[in-house]
């Protein structure tokens, strides 16, 4: 399986990966049960046995050490659950992409319709201490969540149908949340998180350079025609690729920094803000 591309050119819009026997075939829910069951001790495990995350993390952006703890930080963890003897102290295996909200309604409506769950943020609990509801969880979490009821909402495992789940994603697009799609393990599709930069442990991981979180399939380009220079776009971008040129009177849009998300197009009223598919930019080609 190609992790960058799969049927309609889009690893999580194949219908495969949401199969009963994809999931059985992966041992999905013994693996997510032991992950997400030991998910908070991620961060401050050490890698290898010999440097602690929370240490690595301060001295990441160090010219010359930097540059060895982000190679050392990607040995660690990036491993995609195709081979044997998964690091799974690292997560290793559960990897995943920023979707705009419009592909992850397709997921919802068309690929994943059989089971959704809605769970609580495991990287939001351990990152934060708050315990909320913004994972949906397909077939294989609908079976480990009970063996982790600290990941259970407190009104209950609740399942929902296909527009209910719809609904909750717009709910958490408009909160400024981004979508996100994960396997557990490669190639079994098994959650939607919607959740922001700093929360994320995944995203966070970025700091390293480790791509267990891959930048969406497009990118965000400006209608200077369309735009009125309203400003709403910069406060929903949560990786600030959206800056305010107090020269042009209007807002400009790093396209490199840009993750695909889509909440900025999502926000503007005018239309003024198009989402491109990230080959076709020069710039942005090739780079997840």
């Amino acid at each position: 399986m190609c992790m960058k591309h799969g049927a309609n050119g889009k690893w999580y819009l194949n219908a495969r990966n949401y199969l009963k026997e994809t999931y059985e075939a992966a041992d999905s829910v013994d693996y997510l049960t032991e992950i997400w069951g030991n998910l908070e001790q991620a961060y401050v495990n050490k890698v290898y046995g010999l440097l602690n995350m929370k240490w690595m993390s301060k001295r990441v952006d160090t010219p010359l050490l930097g540059r060895f703890l982000k190679w050392y930080a990607n040995r660690g963890f990036l491993r995609d659950g195709r081979k044997k003897k998964l690091n799974l102290d690292a997560v290793q295996g559960h990897m995943g992409q920023v979707i705009p909200l419009e592909e992850a309604k397709i997921i919802l409506r068309e690929m994943a319709s059989e089971t959704i769950v809605k769970g609580v943020c495991p990287c939001k609990y351990f990152n934060k201490g708050v315990k909320e509801a913004t994972c949906l969880g397909f077939s294989p979490l609908e079976e480990a969540l009970p063996r982790l009821p600290r990941y259970i909402p407190e009104n209950g495992l609740k399942r929902l149908d296909p527009e209910e789940a719809v609904s909750y994603v717009e709910e958490m697009s408009a909160k400024g949340y981004v979508q996100t799609i994960y396997t557990g393990p490669v190639p079994a599709v098994v959650a939607l998180c919607n959740c922001d930069y700093p929360s994320c442990g995944a995203l966070r991981l970025r700091d390293f350079d480790v791509k267990q979180t891959f930048k969406g399939e497009y990118v965000a380009i400006p209608d200077y025609d369309k735009c009125i220079a309203c400003g709403k776009c910069l406060s929903r971008c949560s990786f600030g690729a959206i800056s305010y040129s107090p020269l042009e009177g209007r807002p400009r849009i790093d396209v490199e920094k840009c993750f695909g998300c889509a909440n900025c197009a999502e926000v503007c009223e005018q239309g003024a803000i198009q989402m491109v598919d990230r080959n076709t930019i020069p710039l942005t080609r090739g780079k997840y």
